[in-house]
């Protein structure tokens, strides 16, 4: 059966971009079944439960030979072990992300054609922002110690006739 992903647009952002819900459908046609994780578990059906009448983005996966049933048994299972966080797996619970993401691995059709999982966007978007502001403070205090270091010896020696003495230099 085929396997696709469906990305459902919400209204809420996070940061610039807007929450996009996941599902994964599997089966084509009227004999389809959406599976998807959200605020009240496990829900699956002949559409999603988290349409808010934006249009939907289908990507798909690949094939399954894995039943309904079977996958019914898995995702009751999922919905059994896991609690729903918004925040996904990063807090103790899981997400529709993640619930997609996992039930990719048992159909069979891997993950690498899943986008980047929202959390992991903030989590790479902070963290980036975190590094790049590490880095502007070393670089400034790098240059601070060195133009300090400089300025430091020409005041012990004599300045040079014509030469101007430099200032130090801070990063705000």
């Amino acid at each position: 059966m085929e396997v696709v992903l469906e990305k459902i647009p919400q209204e809420g952002y996070v940061g610039p971009m807007q929450v996009i819900h996941w599902a994964i459908r599997v089966g084509k046609g009227p004999a389809s079944v959406c599976y998807e994780f959200e605020s009240d578990g496990v829900q699956m059906g002949p559409k999603t439960t988290c349409d808010h009448g934006y249009e939907i983005e289908r990507q798909r996966l690949g094939v399954t030979h894995k039943t309904h049933e079977q996958i019914q048994e898995w995702a009751f299972r999922f919905g059994e072990l896991h609690e729903y966080r918004v925040a996904g797996c990063d807090l103790g619970g899981r997400n529709c992300q993640d619930f997609a993401t996992e039930l990719c691995c048992f159909l069979g059709v891997g993950t690498s054609q899943l986008p980047w999982r929202q959390a992991r966007q903030v989590e790479a978007a902070v963290g980036g922002s975190l590094a790049a502001a590490g880095a502007l403070a070393v670089g400034c205090a790098l240059f601070s110690a060195l133009v300090g270091t400089s300025s430091a010896r020409s005041e012990a020696e004599p300045e040079a006739q014509g030469r101007r003495r430099r200032s130090k230099v801070c990063c705000p």
